[in-house]
């Protein structure tokens, strides 16, 4: 019987819930790596593969059972449900995330009663819409040269309401979705905001350019979403706070989504082991059993069970720190410090996975030999989609994690 001792296996989910969308994921496996050839041989959206997780209430995963969900409630299992596609598809599991991870948040407002206070959107009615598979959301923040305090895209008051005109980029789902949570400038008179706004993908004046062309994560759907003179009503958008200011509730919110995120970079690691190990313990050409004997080959495998190691031990301890405070408090009330320390782990995490991750894909092309170096075998896929990892946390590019980290640890 092989070893499971927790370093030595998978995460698993923590609850029954999580558990309950980890196997409905597990019966479309086959199916979302076949679409994963296609779409990235192609280089178009997954859509096929999406709307099949939609159909079996993937999307609605967090979504409270008595809305029509499952009722995962910890980031954890968030995060090994977000690995658990990856191994088949790491597009669809980013675009994935990027859904999820906001009706997750939703789900935790409503969790603590907060969403009746001030200052909070109608998050109970998008949970009711997606438990009905009626919302597939997309997070449109990121802006070519601008960052996430200084946003160029504007909301501007008018007797009607709000009119926003902008370009957000690297908007995963965008194709397939019915609503585009963003971010933006509010301006009202002379004061300058920052804001959150619901956009239904139907108002007049949106526009989904379906022109991602990454090298990786090519059936992500990560394209640009254009808004141009789009009048959405007053009580659409919140005002969140001063423009420009980093405050701590923005931290927590980027810290959290960004280390749920590493599962993509976990998920691809695990199936590029799986597929090295395949390759290297299937029959021989003559049917009989193939021995591993190569020093070189056997330091190969122990190093990509060590980077396994490293990547899981460590995104399995910072889960559970953060699962401690996300399911006792509400969002927005932790102290800067608190939120700074829960940015710098996510940070650091994230980093330890990335190049966990690439160290393993590197040493399964090798032991899986020339063939994996061909475009259309999924280890190739795999070079190409571990790569995003060092453009997608929340503070990036790179130098500015290391910069943050350094920064905090500085004043602690």
């Amino acid at each position: 019987m092989p070893i499971s001792l927790s370093l030595n296996s998978e995460l698993r989910p923590a609850t029954t819930s999580g558990e309950q969308v980890v196997s409905a994921i597990a019966k479309l496996h086959d199916f979302l790596a076949e679409q994963a050839r296609a779409t990235d041989q192609e280089g178009r959206f997954a859509r096929e593969s999406v709307d099949s997780l939609a159909e079996a209430g993937v999307f609605a995963a967090t979504v409270p059972a008595e809305l029509g969900g499952f009722g995962v409630e910890r980031l954890h299992d968030l995060t090994v449900i977000t690995a658990r596609i990856a191994r088949a598809d790491a597009s669809v599991a980013v675009a994935y995330y990027m859904h999820i991870a906001l009706a997750w948040y939703f789900a935790r407002v409503v969790r603590f009663g907060a969403d009746n206070e001030p200052g909070y959107l109608p998050r109970r009615e998008w949970l009711e819409a997606i438990g009905d598979r009626r919302m597939l959301l997309c997070s449109a923040v990121a802006e070519r040269g601008a960052d996430y305090w200084n946003l160029a895209t504007t909301a501007t008051a008018s007797y009607n309401g709000w009119v926003v005109n902008g370009r957000k980029i690297l908007a995963s789902l965008s194709p397939a979705a019915t609503h585009f949570y963003c971010r933006m400038k509010a301006e009202r008179g002379e004061g300058h905001h920052l804001a959150s706004a619901m956009i239904p993908a139907d108002t007049p004046g949106v526009h989904v350019e379906d022109d991602w062309q990454g090298l990786g994560l090519r059936g992500s759907g990560s394209g640009s979403v254009v808004f141009s003179e789009c009048v959405i009503p007053d009580e659409s958008l919140l005002v969140r706070g001063p423009w420009g200011k980093r405050d701590p509730s923005m931290l927590e919110g980027r810290a959290v989504s960004g280390m749920g995120l590493n599962g993509v970079y976990l998920g691809l690691a695990e199936a590029a082991r799986d597929h090295a190990l395949r390759a290297l313990t299937k029959p021989a050409a003559n049917g009989r059993p193939r021995t591993v004997s190569s020093a070189g080959t056997k330091s190969a495998i122990a190093e990509m069970e060590i980077a396994l190691t490293a990547a899981r031990g460590t995104l399995g301890a910072a889960l559970q720190d953060f699962d401690a405070y996300l399911l006792l408090n509400k969002p927005q009330v932790l102290t800067d410090d608190m939120a700074r320390g829960m940015m710098k782990e996510c940070q650091s995490v994230s980093l330890v996975v990335e190049r966990a991750a690439t160290s393993v894909i590197d040493h399964a092309m090798r032991l899986t030999g020339g063939s994996s170096y061909q475009a259309r075998h999924p280890l190739a896929r795999a070079y190409r989609d571990v790569r995003a990892a060092a453009f997608m946390p929340p503070y990036s590019p790179p130098e500015e994690a290391i910069d943050f980290i350094a920064d905090t640890t500085l004043t602690e």
